[in-house]
């Protein structure tokens, strides 16, 4: 046998394994140990904001804890969140009752390596600064403040961009009695019309139109033709068309549709971490 036939029988004969199943694993590996280690950082940094915030920060909606603009511009510079491209648009808009105006801010805010777009909107129906608790209406524009409107879609803005970024969403009065924060100390938004909706039904109302917004890129014709889709559904007598404005959604259908505008937005925030 000759060298040259020997080398190229030892490389047949050779046993070549695979390497694709090794680096997939150390992949995984790496992907859980960061995940592991976001879950620890994640932990701590509730742990701080909580603690740099205190009783007057907090609002108690509907049993809820609702972080005020006061604690989000306490949070914004003690872990470095920057804002940028910030602006805002008022539009008009019109329903049963009139016409009335919105305002919507929106910026990117960005911490650690990331980045996301935060909207805030108010509008002269919102109840706080609009409704006439006597006569049970609500009032002329005339009568509104409109810088009001418009610092509370800003600050709406600040809180949406600033506890989504540190995922200090969606907390429990045990969390934050952890953290020495009393929910007796706490303010209250009471709404004593028992006409009037719940403010867990107008904060679903108004995550759905916002987020809706958000995924279109602002663009209220598909915001509202997707909310028309997602609303329609099967019913005994044939298909039940969708609604176009989020003042229909009440109740079972409410909730329905916050679930599906949720899986959507999910989807469209991996998108863009995706893009990024």
């Amino acid at each position: 046998m000759t060298t040259t036939s020997a080398i190229i029988n030892a490389t047949k004969d050779a046993e070549i394994l695979p390497k694709e199943p090794i680096v997939i694993q150390q992949s995984l590996e790496h992907a859980i140990d960061l995940a592991d280690k976001q879950v620890i950082l994640l932990e701590k940094v509730l742990e701080i904001a909580l603690r740099r915030t205190n009783e007057r920060d907090w609002v108690d909606q509907q049993g809820h804890p609702y972080l005020t603009g006061s604690g989000s511009e306490k949070l914004m510079p003690l872990f470095g969140v920057s804002l940028k491209d910030a602006n805002y648009e008022k539009t008009i808009s019109s329903d049963d009752k009139g016409q009335y105006y919105i305002y919507l801010y929106k910026g990117q805010f960005s911490w650690r390596g990331g980045s996301i777009i935060a909207i805030g909107t108010c509008s002269s129906r919102d109840k706080f600064f609009a409704w006439n608790s006597v006569d049970k209406t609500y009032k002329p524009d005339s009568q509104i403040d409109e810088t009001n409107i418009m610092k509370a879609s800003y600050t709406n803005m600040m809180v949406n961009g600033i506890t989504r970024l540190l995922g200090i969403r969606n907390l429990t009065w045990d969390m934050l009695r952890q953290s020495g924060i009393d929910k007796n100390r706490v303010s209250k938004v009471e709404y004593r019309n028992s006409k009037m909706e719940s403010p867990d039904e107008e904060n679903m109302r108004k995550e759905i139109y916002e987020k809706l917004m958000e995924i279109h890129g602002m663009d209220k014709v598909k915001a509202v033709e997707k909310l028309k889709e997602l609303t329609s559904f099967q019913g005994k007598d044939g298909l039940v068309p969708g609604v176009d404005s989020i003042k229909y959604l009440k109740g079972k259908r409410l909730e329905i549709a916050y679930s599906k505008v949720k899986k959507e937005y999910d989807i469209f925030q991996k998108e863009m971490r995706v893009d990024q």
